[in-house]
């Protein structure tokens, strides 16, 4: 069917296909790219095919879903945009549109130029294309690898002859994907594969990483090649940068920048409200062919972040010195956190061996002693088979080491461990308000830590305990509330960690809620509630097997107070404490109780 032909079918029906849609997904608020002023949405899409029923790619879509996409979109006055036209509305020039979208492709598939590029035509529509040069250059004239495993045939991808006449339409901005760093390499002594740009390659040989000087060297002549080779070849040297599996930090963000690619396009996703800088760009991927009522769903997701389920566990949990049984234990978390489904995991960076504070590290550092090159293993195994965020906890005054030593520590463990977060943690919680100091400290430790590993989110933990001998439902104590508005102020997330079962309390459930009722009313910022972790310290199990829900049933109190985000810690996987049966339906976001006043999502 010729191009133009099925478009005007597709329109014909697209709009009572859209109504119909809308009204098969529950009603969403308006996206924050709608809502907020300058904002826009950047989608990001990969291969399309005639038909991907079959096909293995989950990225891929086809050609007669991308029709109905784009009709949709203008169809409902959403309004494609340039790369050219974003950078001159953030220099103060002419604002976007609302409801403003930049349309992406990775990879430059052949297909972009059969089946895509054509669309872009007819609808007028412009898009950005990253090219792995070394995919369209295939000297060896096989198959390409692709992934860690996977390969196509060379004639899947474009030839620099059809990306220069594309250049040269002015619908298409040719952004570099990197030359040949879209793989993975090993990065630990376990064999993990992990993206290029930002692993250290790990020598089984040498037992050792790659040094700061050459992971610079590398990652930096791989830039500058795909640059010099698309500038040669199409005539338009790249001022973007797609980020491989959406892996960077902001040491490449530098790199980047000095060979004159000062856009950076991520694989996070949300809106790009104006404080987003250009430099990390969000997209929404578009992923398992979807239907038209997914992709509207998607494109109009909420603004507001999703529930948090945390459980922390201890790496000391899954040492052993014997490496047969060390993975046995990994194996055990791992199954243990596919049953609970949290979406985070709070992951031990540190040993204390003896309880008095940091004894040794399990990632390699220069300071501490290495009781095991552990923790990026974990992290990685957790992430890719459990789909979790995996945040790494440390200390920051329980190191009792100088503070340009402890922001060494941190920026090791940046480099040489992939992992999505920061817990600065310390059992020795410091004074009623953290002090400006600390705050300033913890702000720099983030930041070396985000030259190799970004980006971080960053939580701070908070102990709070009942009174003693309190009537019930009494809250924490006043001076509380300053701390939950400086922490919140300064940090993405706070974990309040929690013993409601402290000796003499009351009522621990009443207290529990309570208190998050007395979060909900802290002075600072309005929504302070889904800044708050509440995480619950679990206990030996008793002796009496039937009191051992007592961490699901805590749970169960948060929620029915208002919590939105919770969790406990430790998780002692070896011994089933908490029992997984009480504690999987606890922490499963398929039934959230909503807070009386707040509306239906």
């Amino acid at each position: 069917m010729h191009w133009l032909a099925l478009i005007i079918l597709v329109l014909a029906s697209c709009m009572t296909t859209a109504v119909a849609a809308a009204g098969a997904r529950a009603p969403v608020a308006a996206g924050a790219a709608v809502a907020v002023e300058g904002a826009f949405t950047v989608l990001c899409y990969h291969e399309a095919r005639d038909e991907v029923r079959d096909y293995p790619d989950p990225y891929a879509v086809d050609t007669a879903a991308l029709v109905r996409q784009f009709a949709w979109l203008r169809g409902s006055g959403y309004t494609p945009v340039s790369l050219d036209e974003i950078v001159a509305a953030r220099q103060g020039g002419k604002p976007l549109p609302a409801k403003a979208v930049l349309l992406t492709f990775d990879d430059a598939y052949l297909s972009f130029y059969t089946r895509v590029y054509p669309l872009l035509r007819e609808f007028r529509f412009p898009a950005l294309l990253g090219v792995v040069g070394k995919w369209i250059d295939n000297p060896s004239g096989g198959p390409v690898l692709y992934s860690e495993k996977s390969t196509v045939p060379d004639a899947s991808f474009l030839t620099w002859s059809q990306l220069r006449e594309m250049a040269d339409s002015g619908l298409v901005e040719i952004a570099s994907h990197t030359y040949d760093l879209h793989h993975g390499m090993q990065a630990n002594p376990q064999g993990n594969l992990q993206p290029a740009a930002t692993a250290r390659a790990y020598d089984s040989v040498s037992g050792s990483s790659e040094g700061d000087a050459s992971w610079r060297s590398r990652v930096r002549a791989d830039l500058a090649k795909n640059a010099s080779v698309i500038e040669r070849e199409t005539g338009h040297r790249p001022r973007a940068i797609v980020w491989p599996f959406g892996s960077y930090n902001d040491e490449l963000v530098r790199l980047a920048g000095e060979l004159g690619m000062t856009i950076g396009l991520t694989l996070e996703d949300g809106a790009n409200t104006p404080d987003v800088p250009l430099t990390a760009l969000r997209r929404t991927l578009v992923a398992h062919n979807p239907t038209l009522a997914d992709f509207i769903f998607d494109l109009r997701a909420p603004s507001y972040p999703e529930p948090v389920r945390v459980v922390q566990v201890n790496l000391d949990d899954v040492y052993s010195a014997d490496p047969a049984q060390q993975e046995r234990n990994l194996s055990a978390l791992l199954d243990r956190i596919e049953v609970l489904k949290p979406t985070h995991v709070y992951l031990q960076a540190t040993a204390d061996t003896d309880g008095d504070g940091v004894a040794a590290a399990y990632f390699p550092n220069r300071h501490l002693p290495l009781r095991a090159d552990l923790f990026n293993r974990v992290a990685w195994q957790l992430a890719t088979r459990n789909g979790v965020k995996v945040f790494a906890v440390l200390p920051v005054t329980g190191f009792r080491l100088p503070q340009n030593i402890i922001a060494e520590i941190y920026e090791d463990l940046a480099r040489h461990a992939n992992f999505a977060g920061l817990v600065f943690d310390d059992k020795f919680q410091p004074g009623a308000v953290e002090d400006a100091g600390t705050l300033k400290f913890t702000r720099q430790l983030a930041m070396r830590a985000r030259a190799f590993r970004a980006p971080l989110k960053t939580v701070r933990t908070m102990n709070i305990e009942p009174p003693l001998a309190t009537a019930s439902g009494t809250a924490a104590p006043p001076q509380n509330a300053q701390r939950f508005a400086a922490f919140a102020a300064a940090y993405d997330y706070v974990a309040l960690v929690i013993t409601p079962t402290h000796e003499n309390a009351a009522s621990p459930d009443a207290w529990l809620t309570a208190l998050v009722a007395r979060v909900g009313r802290a002075p600072g910022d309005p929504d302070i509630r889904r800044k708050m972790v509440f995480m619950l310290r679990n206990g030996p199990l008793p002796a009496d097997r039937t009191a051992s829900n007592l961490v699901a049933r805590q749970m169960r109190a948060l929620q029915l107070g208002g919590a939105l985000n919770f969790g406990y810690v430790p998780d002692d996987f070896l011994h089933n404490n908490p029992p997984l049966a009480q504690i999987a339906p606890a922490m499963s976001l398929r039934v959230y109780p909503l807070a009386p006043g707040n509306k239906e999502r």
